[in-house]
């Protein structure tokens, strides 16, 4: 319960110290910005569910996370279960600052510089509701992307490639297109030499779709519950409901085509291939093959003869044989910045203002 001695505060931030992108100088300048009391930074897993617990017992409005797409989904996750161990209990709306190294929620929530947005929510700018669909695990975790394959793998190389160039002057070249691909060509493609890729079967058990290049126009193809998408060889399997993942590669373009289903991508392309379309056909989202295959389903099984490397939100999780997802039964209530409202005058004390 919110302390009778304290009034409801419009909005707090996580921040992952952890996080690449939030060097000491980043969180200074922060700091400098937040108030004190309204800044949580987080060192480790538990002092992210002890910030988190704190900001919905102190009666937070709002919650802006700062760490990239995994710092997001665990704190949409820790929320999820807290409310379901305290279903009385308020909980904030989650936003999301743009700082991170991935940064692909706060992307399609139209997140800005975070200096910029951070100044704009205490300044009481109006602030709009955003449903997001999200792709529940069969452990019930929640995440808006996640796959098996080459994109598992090739994200694992892509944050050594950082790493190696973090605190060199080529940093900003290699957190980008340009590093995915010195992965890919450095790092990726040559561990598959003489690898035997493992056959892969992708099932749904409720009725999907196709989605099918017709006279230069994609067009949807209705697949009867119970049918076999996809038996073969197929290094990258990976689901998304939202266009984005790192760095803003449209890796799930069919994501918001029909409201209540998840883009599932099939690719058994070669990975040369992916790599020398990286930009601008694949990371737009224009890249079509006939061994590209593209579906919205409700949910899926995908079960491999061998454990490939997994990926949730970006998050390496180990290797897997068999993967559930399917879509998440209610949207998560977050937020974004109104950017296109009118501008709203607050009382002097815009940190202290009950949210309506």
């Amino acid at each position: 319960m919110t302390s009778t001695d304290e009034k409801p505060r419009r909005a707090a931030f996580l921040l992952n110290a952890h996080a690449k992108s939030v060097t000491k100088v980043i969180l200074k300048r922060l700091q400098d910005i937040i108030p004190k009391d309204d800044l949580y930074v987080s060192h480790n897993l538990k002092e992210a569910h002890q910030s988190i617990d704190n900001i919905v017992n102190r009666g937070y409005a709002y919650l802006f996370c700062g760490g990239g797409d995994g710092t997001v989904v665990l704190a949409i996750n820790y929320l999820n279960k807290y409310g379901k161990a305290h279903p009385l209990m308020p909980q904030p709306k989650l936003g999301v600052l743009r700082l991170g190294t991935g940064n692909a929620i706060a992307r399609y929530l139209g997140a800005l510089a975070p200096e910029h947005d951070i100044k704009a929510i205490l300044a009481g700018k109006p602030i709009k509701p955003v449903a997001l669909s999200m792709i529940e695990t069969s452990s019930g975790q929640q995440t808006p992307f996640a796959g098996i394959g080459y994109d598992g793998e090739l994200m694992n190389d892509f944050e050594s490639v950082k790493e190696v160039f973090f605190e060199s002057p080529f940093r900003r070249f290699f957190s980008s297109v340009l590093g995915y691909a010195v992965a890919g060509i450095f790092k990726t493609i040559p561990r598959q030499f003489n690898r035997k890729l493992p056959n892969i079967r992708v099932n749904s058990s409720h009725p999907a779709y196709r989605i099918k290049e017709v006279n230069g126009s994609d067009e949807e193809v209705f697949i009867e519950t119970g049918q076999l998408l996809y038996d073969g060889v197929a290094p990258i399997i990976c689901v998304g409901t939202i266009p984005f993942v790192g760095y803003g590669m449209t890796l799930f373009p069919f994501a918001n085509r029909r409201p209540g289903y998840m883009h599932l991508r099939v690719s058994a392309v070669p990975l040369s291939v992916c790599l020398s379309n990286l930009y601008p056909s694949i990371w737009h989202g224009h890249f079509r093959h006939k061994k590209l295959f593209d579906f919205l389903v409700k949910d899926v099984t995908i079960e491999s003869e061998e454990s490939l490397p997994y990926q949730l939100g970006g998050d390496v999780m180990g290797y897997k044989k068999q993967l559930y997802f399917k879509i998440s039964s209610a949207p998560v209530a977050m937020v974004a910045l109104d950017r296109k409202a009118a501008p709203t005058t607050f009382p002097s004390q815009p940190l202290m203002t009950p949210l309506i």
